[in-house]
């Protein structure tokens, strides 16, 4: 896991537990995030940093800077009904049956020898323009080492197979490049890096928040349940099916190293479909109120321990 520097000292002494929420990828069930961070906002709860992949680091970012979960409702509502979501090529993707691999999402929707002659002529169906400008709505102009809440966004290196977690740099280039889908826009070249979605190795930031010092770790997962019906007639489905069992597997072996988790119920939302951000955003927020009781108890247990370490010293 590649750490890019910062001037922000993320280590410093402390005399109480630091609080991480992470929030994980999964495109537009990623507003559910939303509805999360408004509840622990509205009961307090401290938020010391916060990791993003992907859609969390989007959400994240606006947050972090804002301060405000209300404000990050009211920029996605409106982007949703904004020419920039008309021209971003989000809404031409929807499919009856959930699929995470967007390769896969084309391969159902058009004829398989047109996707494969275009995919061997193209390295993306739509050009990173589009995500730019998605950005540029989205998320204030600004950098990540003076957001009020320290915000620290993770991207893939298609090179490496590395996870970068970024602590400094241009908001905006480097959520884009975090939240940048591999298929649909292009790899995303920064700071010499040749990167993609964050989500393709750390679909759930919780290690990158332990290792940044977390002591308390929340993680929101949006993942895509797995189909338990799925059409199995071919083997593109096939193939997609099991995809999507190693993916599932690894974001559960992700959570086990969470304090506390909390899953919004979205797992069958497309990831295309911004159009449901209010029954997600509400989802998110009834999710986080049902972990309230068991994230208050472990917030209380670790300030103990913390407060008699800290008298001890």
């Amino acid at each position: 896991m590649r750490i890019i520097n910062t001037t922000r000292d993320f280590r410093k002494v402390k005399n109480k537990p630091r609080i991480a929420v992470a929030l994980g990828g999964g495109g537009a069930r990623g507003c559910a995030h939303i509805g999360v961070l408004k509840v622990l906002q509205q009961e307090n709860i401290p938020i010391d940093f916060i990791t993003g992949t992907s859609i969390g680091a989007v959400v994240g970012s606006i947050f972090a800077i804002s301060g405000s979960a209300t404000a990050i409702e009211e920029k996605f509502l409106q982007f949703i009904k904004s020419k920039v979501y008309r021209k971003s090529g989000l809404d031409l993707f929807k499919r009856k049956e959930p699929a995470e691999s967007f390769f896969g999402q084309v391969a159902t929707t058009l004829k398989q020898r047109v996707v494969v002659n275009l995919a061997q002529s193209k390295s993306s169906l739509v050009g990173g323009t589009r995500l730019q400008l998605v950005m540029d709505f989205l998320i204030p102009d600004g950098r990540i080492e003076n957001t009020k809440i320290p915000f620290y966004p993770i991207a893939s290196n298609i090179v490496s197979g590395e996870p970068v977690i970024f602590k400094e740099g241009d908001l905006r280039s480097i959520v884009a490049a975090s939240a940048c889908i591999p298929g649909f826009v292009p790899p995303y070249r920064l700071n010499g890096y040749l990167l993609v979605d964050g989500s393709v190795t750390c679909p759930i930031p919780v290690l990158p928040a332990r290792e940044l010092g977390a002591d308390v770790v929340i993680a929101v997962d949006v993942g895509q349940k797995l189909n338990d019906n799925p059409q199995l007639d071919n083997v593109i489905h096939v193939m997609f099916q099991t995809q999507h069992m190693t993916a599932r597997h690894y974001n559960l072996l992700l959570l086990d190293q969470a304090d506390v988790v909390i899953r919004p119920d979205v797992g069958m939302v497309h990831w295309s479909e911004f159009k449901l951000a209010n029954y997600m955003i509400e989802e998110g927020e009834r999710s986080a109120r049902e972990a309230l009781p068991e994230l208050r108890k472990i917030i209380k247990e670790k300030t103990g321990r913390w407060k008699k370490l800290f008298k001890q010293n």
